[in-house]
């Protein structure tokens, strides 16, 4: 109860819990806080275990980490795994919250990294670190290990991308007066209240307004269409001289081509935050979904204009485009390397045939492909061995002596061929489910995806732990030691392995 619901250490020794349990049973008797920790630690150390087992049985990890400064100016860095195991199953776990008090520097930052990997047993199994574009932490991956491949955080580099466009001046100046009216209504009791009598008469839903935050520019799309959505409400507050004063309300009046104009924004960004919130969403944010998506808001809503559409906000989508491209390095060709996402993307049944690339580009990412599975570098140790004895059983034909054939390199081909020859997976299905179906029929291309297909999107998960150290690191509990919120944390994020 304490690690699920984030309570206090002492919550057992409260007066609250006392007079509950002499109720529920009075001949109960409560445990000291040292009883509990003991007991957490327990709990933790099994959990780990579970951990362990689950990381060990995996060919390849991919983590996420990220840092954090709580209440109390303590500094901490996150690490968490994500794997597919052998139900094709997608599965996360956070490793470690724990202090660090040295500089963030690429040098500390990789130390770190190198500690926790080690402690879990899993250094040669690291196939990729997802982090955010901060260069400390990117020039860190490759101090751990050169071949780790270092991805960066789709969210945040679609952040960085749409803060480009919203430092024009039109926009910003839309934005500050957006604030003042939300600004107000949060202010004023009475503002407040008879919006919610406006909304009421005229058969909205009772909603309040939301304030933007300048480190998430969804927060300013999702202030906009709050604000759009309550236009009339708002109008007849600030029309309501017993409610506003004439002077507050010229000082918050957006005129008619202003709120064409937000209008015009709201449409421009929709594709953009619903992009976002995909790749956030743990289940469905593999790395293979980011090019496909990308190339579709492109194609699809930035390069589409509408008929009467603000010259402006034509500019903006122009330039947005231009960011994203640079960004994610869309206007990729084949004399390039082929990049870790086109990989993921091939492997991904939902986008295998690469029609999110250019036509003269297919043939250099299935050639990587083919190179990598040739290689055999995909195969733990014990699966080369075991493929190398039943390959050497096979039966062989004298004509098949005599002429040299290959047949494991025969399979390959084939297997290959038939894989390329599958319809491509409607891009709402699962592809884990595609896979474990077919795992059999495709058992080379499908190690790989395993592998490849595991690397998520975004930092998100670790991002999700400072969320949770928020709410165990609070005013009331800021003297909390680095070892007591590392172990909250760890059981609050892996509850679901509580037994």
């Amino acid at each position: 109860m304490i690690a699920v619901n984030q309570l206090p250490l002492s919550f057992c020794s409260s007066n609250g819990f006392h007079d509950f349990m002499s109720v529920v049973e009075p001949n109960y008797k409560p445990c000291k806080e040292e009883a509990i920790k003991t007991r957490l630690k327990i709990l933790s150390s099994n959990i780990e275990e579970l951990i362990k087992n689950d990381l060990q049985d995996a060919s390849s990890i991919c983590c996420t980490t990220d840092c954090w400064t709580s209440i109390s100016q303590e500094s901490y860095i996150t690490v968490t795994a994500h794997v597919i195991d052998s139900n094709w199953c997608a599965k996360s776990y956070t490793l470690t919250t724990h202090e660090m008090d040295k500089r963030h520097t690429a040098e500390n930052l990789s130390e770190q990294l190198i500690n926790t990997f080690g402690k879990w047993d899993i250094t040669n199994k690291i196939l990729a670190i997802v982090t955010d574009n901060a260069k400390n932490i990117t020039n860190a991956i490759p101090l751990i290990n050169p071949e780790i491949y270092s991805v960066k955080c789709a969210a945040h580099s679609l952040q960085l991308a749409v803060n480009c466009v919203l430092k024009n001046e039109n926009i910003v100046n839309i934005i500050k007066q957006c604030n003042k009216i939300v600004g107000h209504f949060k202010h004023s009791t009475l503002a407040k209240t008879s919006l919610e009598e406006k909304q009421e008469l005229l058969g909205l839903t009772k909603t309040t307004l939301l304030q933007s935050c300048k480190t998430r520019w969804n927060s300013i799309y999702l202030m906009m269409e709050r604000l759009v959505l309550n236009r009339c409400a708002i109008f007849n507050v600030l029309a309501d001289r017993t409610i506003t004063s004439q002077s507050m309300a010229q000082k918050l009046e957006i005129k008619e081509h202003e709120w064409l104009f937000i209008e015009s924004l709201i449409q421009f960004l929709k594709p953009i935050y619903v992009t976002t919130n995909i790749f956030c969403t743990e289940n469905n944010s593999s790395i293979s979904m980011i090019r496909p998506l990308l190339k579709q808001i492109i194609e699809k809503h930035l390069m589409q204009c509408h008929e009467n559409e603000d010259t402006i906000v034509q500019t903006l989508k122009q330039t947005l485009a231009s960011e994203i491209k640079r960004r994610f390095s869309l206007e990729w060709d084949s004399t390039e390397s082929v990049l870790l996402e086109q990989i993921a993307s091939f492997l991904d049944p939902r986008f295998k045939d690469l029609d999110h690339e250019v036509l003269s580009n297919h043939e250099a990412i299935r050639s990587k492909i083919k190179q990598i599975i040739n290689q055999n570098n995909y195969l733990e140790p014990n699966e080369i061995t075991t493929a190398s004895q039943e390959q050497q059983n096979k039966h062989r034909s004298d004509l098949e002596y005599i002429f040299g054939i290959n047949n494991e390199e025969n399979d390959l081909t084939k297997e290959f061929q038939n894989y390329l020859a599958e319809p491509q997976l409607r891009f709402t299905l699962d592809p884990l489910e595609w896979w474990k179906t077919r795992y059999s029929k495709y058992p080379t291309i499908g190690k790989l995806a395993k592998k490849y297909m595991a690397i998520t999107a975004t930092s998100v998960s670790a991002e999700r732990c400072f969320s949770t150290a928020g709410n165990i690191v609070t005013r009331k509990r800021a003297s909390l030691s680095p070892e007591n919120v590392n172990l909250l944390v760890f059981l609050h994020q892996n509850k679901q392995l509580m037994i």
